[in-house]
């Protein structure tokens, strides 16, 4: 079962409401745009749109102004605000929207990079899907869920290589195509089978370890863990067997936890990560920053490694306030001797930026997307080429 995805642009440039329906309508967006607010609540009723992309700053009515009006007329919608204010203007503009009951998704800062754009606008396609428990159980069943891996980098030393990348499950649905995570992670946490795909994620990563090991390449892999995974007190002795089973080494895996699941059951996660740790798997905190109590848990749990949000790293290095909150960041992490990975580099000015504050590691549009595992092996051969002769990774 599915719809047509609606989206609707308010800005008073209209050169950037076409930009953002050019990226839009590719994902399969049904677009309109409005350069002025003045029939923005008629539009919202009679057009329905999934997500809702505003301009913060206009002249006649701006985004504070439409945040109300949503609440009033009860809006749905996904809504994304865009601005080319500083960062913290715009995450105050999102608490604002939460403190409405909006569904914020996201922030945009101008300039828009369309790598950005497709990201958030992929995260909701999804949605206008409906999966059911059978379809995802299926799934696993029939081996549509795939693996790809987003690649990361060594900053803190030169030659630069890859040295490590991100699982990131991904659906080869027969009718629909290759589906990002939002479209179908709901699905399986709602109905119980959080356990069953975690461990085919583990599972296959581990695999792919051993592959690219055969193949001449010594890499580690980091894996997304949903909060369940943390009350389930029978994970690591299972993780532990597929190591034994494959050989591999724990320090080659990495498990990544949000700061909200860090925190949800603490006698839990202490639990599961002593066990973790004494197998040798190494342990990331994500999302660091964007959470309520990361030093805390950078204090009471066995962390190995700390990743940056984007949301620090996109405005580096012309944001002052970016720059010094990643550089504290690193600083903390590296009293406390953890590493540091940043996300979502995408530009070389940032990636010498965190070269320059000894970042350990750095992933992005600038190295690769998310790709099969076969193009990770290409772009180590790549990136090895390149920075024997010169130092941009930009070259790639």
């Amino acid at each position: 079962m599915s719809r047509i995805p609606r989206l609707l642009i308010v800005d008073d440039d209209a050169q950037i409401g076409r930009f953002l329906e050019r990226a839009a309508q590719p994902l399969g967006f049904e677009t309109k745009s409005l350069t002025s607010p003045e029939d923005f609540v008629a539009t919202l009723q009679s057009f329905s749109p999934l997500v809702v992309i505003a301009d913060l700053m206009m002249p006649k009515v701006d985004g504070v102004e439409l945040l109300r009006r949503m609440r009033d007329v009860g809006c749905d919608a996904h809504i994304i605000l865009m601005s080319g204010m500083d960062h913290r203007a715009l995450s105050i503009a999102q608490n604002l929207g939460r403190s409405h009951g909006l569904n914020m998704l996201g922030v945009l800062q101008k300039p828009l990079k369309l790598s950005v754009i497709l990201e958030t606008l992929r995260k909701v396609v999804g949605i206008a899907k409906v999966f059911t428990a059978d379809d995802l159980g299926n799934a696993l069943d029939k081996s549509e869920l795939i693996l790809h891996f987003q690649p990361q980098v060594n900053c803190s030393s030169s030659p630069f290589h890859i040295n490590g990348a991100e699982a990131l499950v991904r659906w080869a649905h027969p009718e629909f195509g290759l589906l990002m995570p939002g479209d179908f992670l709901h699905v399986i946490e709602d109905n119980g089978l959080t356990r069953q795909l975690n461990d085919f994620v583990v599972e296959t990563a581990i695999r792919q370890l051993v592959a690219w090991r055969d193949r001449g390449l010594d890499l580690m892999v980091s894996v997304n863990m949903s909060p369940r995974s943390f009350g389930d007190l029978a994970f690591p002795d299972r993780l532990k067997r597929l190591l034994d089973q494959y050989n591999l080494p724990g320090e080659k895996l990495i498990l990544e936890l949000t700061e909200y699941a860090a925190m949800s059951d603490l006698p839990s996660v202490m639990d599961i990560f002593l066990r973790l740790k004494m197998s040798g798997i190494r342990l990331s905190i994500d999302d660091f920053g964007t959470g309520y109590s990361s030093l805390k848990q950078l204090y009471q749990l066995p962390f190995d490694e700390v990743k940056i949000d984007r949301t620090f790293v996109s405005g580096l290095p012309g944001d002052s306030e970016a720059k010094t909150i990643v550089r504290a960041m690193v600083g903390l992490a590296h009293a406390m001797n953890l590493t540091v990975c940043a996300e979502g580099v995408e530009t070389q000015a940032a990636f010498d930026y965190l070269a320059g504050l000894h970042c350990d590691r750095a992933q992005g549009f600038l190295v690769s997307p998310a790709v099969p595992p076969d193009k990770v092996v290409a772009l180590c051969n790549k990136v090895r080429s390149i920075s024997d002769g010169r130092s941009a990774l930009s070259e790639i």
